[in-house]
């Protein structure tokens, strides 16, 4: 299993967010279309979705506001960044490899806590 490239998931974000279909985002992104349904059940993903809608209906005709909203989104789904979702939670996503151990595992959570942690902080100025 390979991850998937930021910039494909934004081009999904985008098509989804212009009212297009699970399929039509899919094949923007170079992906199945279960793949897509599985990233709308993310809730980063799907706050994603969303900020893009509303870009979008509000600037629809502005090419390079659509295009920066594109890139901020990009960055937001880079696996690895922590993303501030809905009643002001994070989510930070850890990738634990197939077999890893239980030190492992715990390693990997707690340096994904520590990135969360540090992106609070910054978001609040200290």
């Amino acid at each position: 299993m390979t991850a998937t490239n930021p910039r494909d998931k934004a081009s999904a974000v985008l098509w989804l967010a212009a009212g297009k279909s699970q399929r039509a985002a899919a094949e923007a992104a170079g992906v199945a279309p279960g793949t897509v349904g599985r990233w709308r059940r993310d809730p980063v993903f799907a706050a994603e979705v969303e900020r893009m809608r509303a870009v979008w209906v509000e600037k629809s005709n502005d090419g390079l506001a659509l295009l920066d909203h594109m890139d901020e989104v990009e960055r937001r789904l880079r696996p690895g960044s922590p993303v501030r979702v809905e009643g002001g939670r994070w989510h930070v996503t850890v990738s634990i490899p197939s077999g890893a151990s239980a030190r492992r595992v715990e390693r990997l959570t707690a340096r994904a806590i520590a990135r969360g942690m540090r992106a609070l902080r910054e978001a609040e100025g200290r």
